[in-house]
């Protein structure tokens, strides 16, 4: 007795990634034009964010207090971290900088209810 193979269906793509494909086809690949733009960009971020990365992260300097601390070869986290206060506060006096923490821990504690209440809404959806 032989057998028959029946070749089954196949089942469909799951909702999800047909949805974003359907999406990467309407809105960058949609003509040649699109297309060429975004596989210039993938090159471009390709070729500038491995560099960057090396620079700001992997050859930084972390650790010391002054400019001589730091070479050449990547960023200076150093002075971020000497200058940090500066950066921040700006000019305003070392000894008044809580009132600016104070009046921004009373503006994170006001809107914190809107914003628990849009992620609960968000996660409830299914988003």
């Amino acid at each position: 007795m032989t057998k028959v193979l029946l070749s089954q269906p196949s089942r469909p793509a799951s909702h999800n990634s047909s949805r974003a494909m359907v999406w990467v086809r309407k809105n960058l690949f949609s003509s040649w034009s699109n297309s060429l733009l975004t596989i210039g960009c993938i090159w471009l971020m390709w070729e500038l964010i491995p560099p960057l990365l090396n620079w700001a992260f992997l050859q930084a300097n972390w650790v010391g207090s002054t400019r001589a601390d730091c070479t050449k070869a990547g960023a200076c986290w150093v002075f971020i971290h000497e200058r940090f206060g500066q950066f921040m506060y700006g000019l305003y006096p070392h000894d008044q900088r809580w009132r600016i923490n104070l009046a921004l821990l009373i503006g994170l504690v006001s809107i914190a209810p809107k914003y628990s209440r849009i992620a609960v809404a968000i996660l409830r959806s299914g988003r």
